[in-house]
């Protein structure tokens, strides 16, 4: 599962090395989280659970402080589940809050998780979200449909839109930090059927290294803000430079910082049979 901070308005709560903290929207590997309950079973308001991280550790709270620092289940990982609203089974989609040993709550300012106060209220209450498995992950293959119906390709190290066609030189396999659901905002890479991925360099957009380096770098936006990305979503690339991929015609590069007509692509699932996809497994409550 994951924790949307801020009654889901904020991040999602994630574990890196022991610090426990809300930084990105993205659900990635950080942000994957098992819920246990001692002896097992559904998950109800009122129960003592855990909250073990991608690490193995459960997050443990020592004074105001939240971490995740051992694979203990004591009484400073110990916390109380509590619905904000009724009572029963908690569900995708509940917004709970979290009460610690100490009695307080935790909360997120800014991205840090601690536990200090006793409301359960905006600060505290998180919502429960499930991996969005429709959407598109981390390691799958793709096609990328520019506005003239031509869909992005790479022929040795040149990038262009020549073809309709979704055969082998126009499928790309996407990838972030995360390693799981994309999600607009993610800084992302573009492997081409080469190994190499596109790069932006002034406005020329070409795919000559197989670096993970900043010229690789691009910037998913979501023409329909924020959330996970999905099959048919039509998405803009911003490159390191601020730029924005564009297609003239058959040609492919990053003029400008517009979101424009020419700079609209629609982001197409590829049949997996391509190209090998790598997909983390989904976590359920």
């Amino acid at each position: 599962m994951f924790l949307k901070s801020r009654s889901g308005t904020g991040n999602h709560i994630d574990v890196e090395g022991s610090t426990a903290q809300a930084r990105w929207e993205s659900q990635g590997h950080f942000q994957a989280l098992i819920i246990e309950k001692e002896r097992g079973g559904s998950v109800s308001s009122g129960d003592t659970v855990y909250l073990k991280a991608h690490t193995g550790a459960h997050i443990d709270v020592e004074d105001q402080v939240a971490q995740a620092r051992w694979t203990d289940r004591g009484a400073w990982q110990a916390l109380t589940i509590q619905k904000r609203i009724g009572s029963g089974p908690i569900l995708p989609g509940d917004s709970v809050c979290f009460k610690a040993h100490t009695g307080k709550h935790l909360d997120v300012e800014g991205s840090v998780v601690q536990a200090r106060m006793n409301d359960c209220g905006d600060w505290q209450a998180m919502l429960i979200q499930k991996e969005e498995v429709g959407a598109i992950f981390s390691g799958a293959p793709v096609y990328l449909l520019a506005h003239t119906g031509n869909r992005l390709e790479v022929d040795g190290a040149a990038v262009q839109a020549r073809w309709s066609e979704r055969g082998t030189w126009q499928t790309f396999v996407i990838e972030n930090y995360g390693g799981r659901v994309i999600f607009s905002g993610d800084t992302i890479f573009l492997k081409a059927h080469t190994g190499m991925f596109v790069d932006a360099e002034d406005a020329a957009v070409q795919a000559r290294w197989a670096d993970y380096g900043n010229w690789q770098k691009l910037i998913l936006e979501r023409e329909r803000g924020s959330g996970p990305v999905m099959p048919g979503d039509a998405i803009f690339l911003r490159t390191h430079t601020g730029k924005i991929i564009d297609v003239e015609g058959e040609s492919v590069s990053s003029r400008w910082p517009d979101r424009g007509h020419w700079q609209r692509l629609v982001i197409e699932k590829a049949s997996s049979r391509r190209l090998a996809q790598t997909i983390g497994a989904t976590i359920l409550i």
